[in-house]
């Protein structure tokens, strides 16, 4: 009996090294202006730092419904994790920011549904994507210590996508009541965002702050240096 789903994997696997061809010639012509170095996937992520009320916030925007989890299929967990891991490093340049690295962090999956169907969350390949995030620098690690993980998910009638927040795990509840007020504004436009200059002021300005809250807390700090 003809095995259809071997022929159909086939089918899958071999367009998806045809797609990885064809992304090679294009950035050979310099022609995707999406990633800031060549890759060999399409489309990427859209990456986007901000800060929301004093404190720093990444944005990572990915198309369509993030993949189901399939424990034993190899070759296709090694195509979500190549996929996700180039969508999400090559679409931006970490090292123009050299901020120091997030601690303790919440990543947060906000899942957009473009109708009701019911699905569930809990089974999503979401693995790569914070492997992804880890290699980029932003985030020192990925154990559970360092970080959280939560889902919640939207009504959106026009696609499916999902958009990551990392955010400070201090800053969570702040965050979750401003992104529940303004998750549109966020997934649409850049009315929230920054550019890199003024990104580096804001972090200016949060660490004097901070080292100014230090001060204030623990004065023989900065008595005893005069005695060094």
């Amino acid at each position: 009996m003809y095995d259809l789903t071997f022929n159909f994997k086939k089918t899958l696997k071999d367009l998806e090294r045809f797609k990885q061809g064809i992304m090679r010639n294009i950035n050979l012509m310099g022609e995707n202006d999406q990633a800031i170095r060549r890759t060999t996937v399409y489309p990427m992520a859209k990456v986007k730092p901000s800060f929301i009320n004093d404190y720093p916030v990444f944005q990572f925007g990915y198309e369509g419904i993030l993949p189901v989890y399939k424990q034993d299929d190899y070759d296709y967990l090694a195509m979500i994790r190549n996929y996700y891991y180039r969508a999400t490093y090559d679409a931006y340049d970490y090292s123009q920011f050299k901020l120091p690295y997030m601690e303790e962090v919440v990543i947060i999956y906000a899942h957009y549904f473009d109708n009701y169907i019911i699905r569930d969350l809990d089974n999503r390949n979401k693995k790569y994507i914070q492997d992804a995030i880890r290699h980029t620098g932003i985030i020192k690690g990925d154990s559970w210590r360092n970080v959280w993980n939560m889902d919640i998910a939207f009504l959106d009638k026009e696609k499916c996508h999902v958009q990551v927040y990392v955010v400070p795990m201090k800053k969570i509840t702040n965050f979750l009541e401003f992104l529940m007020e303004n998750h549109e504004n966020l997934k649409n436009n850049t009315d929230y965002l920054m550019g890199k200059e003024k990104y580096h002021d804001a972090f200016i300005k949060e660490k004097e702050k901070k080292e100014a809250e230090r001060k204030i807390k623990n004065p023989e700090d900065e008595s005893d240096k005069h005695f060094c």
